[in-house]
C-alpha cells in the first residue's frame, strides 16, 4: 500500500532544497562573494542548508574557498540556468508533440 503523505513530504522537501539553494545563493550575492578572493562563511542553520550547500558545490556553483568560505561561480549559475531553460523546453516540445499525434490518431478514427 502507498502512503498518501510521502508524495507531499517529497515535494516540501524540494522546495526547501530550492530555497536553501536560493538562500545560500543570495548570501553569496549579497556578500560579493563572487571570485575565490572574496569568499565567505556561509551561514546554514537554516533547515536544509547543508545539503544543498552540497548540491551546489557538487554542481560547481558555489566554490570553496577553504577555511568555511565559499563563493558564487556565475558562469556555472548561467550555464545551469540555460541547460533547465533547454530541458524545459525540448519537454514541452515532446509534450506537444504527443498530443499532436493523440489528436491526428482520434480525428483518424
Amino acid at each position: 500500500m502507498v502512503n498518501a503523505a510521502i508524495n507531499p513530504a517529497i515535494i516540501a522537501a524540494a522546495q526547501q532544497a530550492a530555497l536553501s539553494g536560493k538562500a545560500i545563493a543570495d548570501q553569496l550575492l549579497k556578500g560579493r562573494a563572487i571570485d575565490r578572493r572574496s569568499a565567505i562563511p556561509l551561514d546554514l542553520s537554516e533547515k536544509g542548508s547543508a545539503e544543498a550547500l552540497a548540491y551546489l558545490v557538487k554542481r560547481e556553483q558555489v566554490r570553496e574557498a577553504g577555511n568555511g568560505r565559499y563563493w558564487l561561480d556565475q558562469d556555472a549559475m548561467a550555464r545551469s540556468r540555460a541547460n533547465s531553460i533547454r530541458w524545459v523546453a525540448i519537454i514541452a516540445i515532446f509534450l506537444f508533440s504527443v498530443a499532436a499525434s493523440l489528436v491526428a490518431l482520434l480525428a483518424a478514427s
